[in-house]
């Protein structure tokens, strides 16, 4: 029963993640706004000439919280074949990043989504914890153990 509910968990960690990435990005975008200079603000839009290069770090930082956050909640909740889960992750999330990036032309932020993404993959993949499906929690001796 509560493998299963964690399969289901799998698109809301995924979408979680995402939320929680925009949330933040939305925040950090706030503050940079609030840092640019009163004189150099015009109809309520900054025109200070480091504010551009500021708001596209902020952008692509966004992009790779959200990527880095995908991975690693989709990949937490899983109950097992979390190397599978991880890499599905990532490929999935770059099929919606590249959506998104034309829609947007944003391909800086997705360069950045792939490479925070990939980067987290492959942390994931190689973690110890990638075979516990096999032998859960064995390593902390939650099973009982057999006499020999």
């Amino acid at each position: 029963m509560l493998t299963g509910l964690r399969w289901a968990l799998i698109l809301p960690a995924a979408w979680a993640g995402w939320s929680l990435a925009l949330i933040l990005g939305i925040g950090a975008h706030s503050l940079l706004e609030k840092l640019c200079p009163k004189d150099q603000v015009v109809s309520g839009m900054c025109v200070a000439p480091w504010f551009s290069y500021a708001e596209k770090a902020v952008f692509c930082g966004g992009a790779a919280v959200a990527a880095a956050l995908i991975v690693l909640f989709t990949t937490l909740v899983a109950p097992g074949h979390r190397p599978t889960v991880a890499l599905l992750a990532f490929t999935l999330g770059c099929v919606g990043a590249s959506y998104m990036a034309v829609a947007a032309d944003a391909y800086a932020e997705l360069a950045t989504a792939v490479v925070v993404g990939l980067l987290v993959t492959w942390w994931l993949r190689t973690r110890p914890w990638r075979h516990e499906s096999r032998n859960i929690g064995s390593e902390r001796g939650w099973r009982r153990r057999t006499r020999p």
